[in-house]
């Protein structure tokens, strides 16, 4: 899948930023997923400011779930 994924999000890259390299995926495990199965998703950035705003929301994201503040039912992993 992740092959897949990779050359798809190079064509749509090229497609619609011109550059073929500028893209980031993103792999959505067990243990993080929102949805059934896993899958990856893709996220066409263009430039360095915008690869920067992803993490900021997901940071932002990961840390309201941390504290409770947002709803998070991915599965729980019990150590």
């Amino acid at each position: 899948m992740m092959a897949i994924g990779v050359e798809r999000a190079k064509r749509l890259a090229k497609e619609y930023v011109d550059d073929p390299e500028a893209y980031g995926l993103v792999y959505s495990g067990y243990s993080a997923r929102r949805e059934k199965g896993w899958h990856i998703h893709i996220i066409l950035l263009g430039n360095r400011w915008r690869k920067a705003w992803l993490y900021f929301v997901l940071a932002g994201k990961n840390l309201l779930q941390a504290l409770g503040l947002r709803r998070d039912d991915a599965p729980r992993v019990k150590r």
